[in-house]
């Protein structure tokens, strides 16, 4: 595939997964963001301050991996520093997606650590869910907070007062990704309600994580 042909599809990836969220109701209006990684030296992103239903692909933006815009009419997303570097960060990371789900918000604006309760948000995320601490959103340090709170094998993070952000080996996992922590965060306030959860223990975290990188992902794919 062409080097034109990689941007389209990106960009095109990057509008169907907007219209994903606010159809699933996990943003609304102009927040939140997406983005999509096209090569080594440039990602595709939503741009700033427009709505997600009004969105063509010619509307979103390329930059390099210092944040040069490269292609595009409107100004890239203000949270272009945070998915640059996740990006730069995690080599596997192929799509961002930043949500400010109700749930997931819930817990970051109580600096809340979202535990390993659930089998399926342990087995794609690899385990609890860190809040990062408070910073300014748009800012390179929110960036560095959020890969700080996925050290260890994560794909997710609480982002202090603000949302959610998680990355994917592909455009639709890190949408499946955002939704199943949006689930896991409103199980957890529920069951919050009626006492302690009881997360899961370190070894079946692993082997939970183990199975769905090596085996479940893949048949997700169709490869095995």
């Amino acid at each position: 595939m062409n080097e034109k042909n990689l941007i389209n599809e990106a960009r095109q990836s990057v509008v169907e997964a907007g219209l994903a969220l606010v159809h699933s109701a996990m943003t609304v209006g102009t927040y939140g963001n997406i983005s999509c990684r096209i090569d080594e030296e440039h990602i595709a992103i939503t741009p700033s301050g427009r709505n997600y239903e009004q969105l063509t692909a010619a509307d979103i933006v390329v930059t390099d991996r210092d944040g040069e815009k490269t292609e595009g009419e409107l100004l890239p997303s203000s949270e272009l520093a945070l998915h640059l570097e996740i990006y730069k960060s995690f080599p596997e990371a192929q799509a961002i997606v930043h949500t400010h789900s109700i749930y997931a918000s819930a817990l970051a604006a109580s600096h809340k650590d979202l535990p390993p309760i659930i089998e399926d948000l342990t087995q794609i995320v690899g385990g609890t869910v860190r809040c990062t601490e408070y910073t300014l959103a748009g800012t390179k340090q929110l960036g560095r907070n959020a890969v700080e709170a996925m050290e260890g094998g994560r794909n997710a993070a609480l982002l202090a007062n603000h949302g959610a952000v998680c990355w994917g080996r592909n455009m639709k996992e890190a949408l499946v990704t955002a939704h199943i922590l949006e689930k896991g965060a409103q199980i957890y306030c529920i069951a919050r309600s009626f006492g302690a959860p009881f997360p899961l223990d370190e070894k079946t975290v692993r082997t939970l994580h183990d199975f769905y990188i090596n085996h479940y992902s893949k048949r997700q794919q169709g490869e095995e």
